[in-house]
């Protein structure tokens, strides 16, 4: 496994240690996962609960479109559900901050994790339709790369993302889609190598948490250029970074 890719998966654990812990510390616990249960209400009660519970009020009445590779700074979730950090505050930044987050934690190479990891971050009534996806592509991705279909990732076979920038196609108060760019690394036997992918986000506002509703590319899916490069700033690419 490569310096690099193990410093990652080092800081992503810290940082969900972290989160784990500041909410036991401040016994949020059951307000925390309140967001994304199934209780009783109608829609309109459960968006209006979200609104109220967040922390900024919504903004994205302009998108950003120039890009910069001075970092914009992404709120942190409120929690960890099962190895996916949740609770994003109702604004566009949230939205982008989630998606990041979701795709920096996906374990691509367990095709078990994968499901249970999309099922979590998945929109409500979307939880079948994208677990069900995220196992036939992890179990696709394993297959292409010569290992068994069933499996989990290890320190010689691994495939992870590092979210590095984005770009927000179109926003309104409670759906939008981003792209997000992502260093790649892929290992198979402990033959590693890296490169640049775009990934497609559309997220909706909902139980007080964005969810994903869609993650498939589309024909103006933007093309990965080399993060933070002139290139990346020409075309519309902010870099990103976590509130630590």
């Amino acid at each position: 496994m490569s310096d690099r890719y193990s410093q990652r998966r080092r800081l992503a654990r810290s940082r969900l240690t972290t989160l784990a812990a500041l909410v036991a510390a401040a016994a949020l616990g059951a307000a925390a996962f309140a967001f994304f249960t199934s209780g009783s209400g109608s829609d309109a009660e459960k968006k209006e609960s979200g609104r109220q519970n967040s922390t900024q009020p919504p903004t994205f009445s302009a998108p950003p479109t120039q890009g910069t590779t001075q970092p914009t700074v992404l709120p942190k979730p409120k929690t960890v559900a099962d190895g996916v950090p949740v609770g994003y505050p109702h604004t566009l930044n949230g939205a982008v901050s989630a998606a990041a987050h979701f795709y920096d934690t996906a374990d691509l190479f367990d095709p078990t994790a994968s499901q249970r990891q999309a099922r979590i971050t998945a929109a409500p009534g979307k939880a079948k339709e994208l677990g069900d996806e995220a196992l036939r592509l992890s179990m696709a991705a394993r297959r292409d790369a010569g290992l068994t279909l069933v499996g989990e990732s290890s320190t010689a076979n691994y495939y992870a993302l590092s979210s590095r920038a984005y770009r927000v196609d179109s926003a309104t108060e409670d759906r939008v889609t981003v792209w997000i760019l992502t260093d790649t690394e892929l290992s198979v036997h402990g033959v590693a190598k890296s490169d640049t992918a775009v990934q497609t986000a559309v997220l909706t506002w909902s139980g007080g948490d964005w969810k994903f509703t869609g993650q498939e590319g589309r024909d103006d899916e933007p093309k990965p250029v080399v993060p933070e490069s002139a290139q990346a700033v020409r075309e519309g690419w902010r870099s990103l970074a976590y509130t630590k």
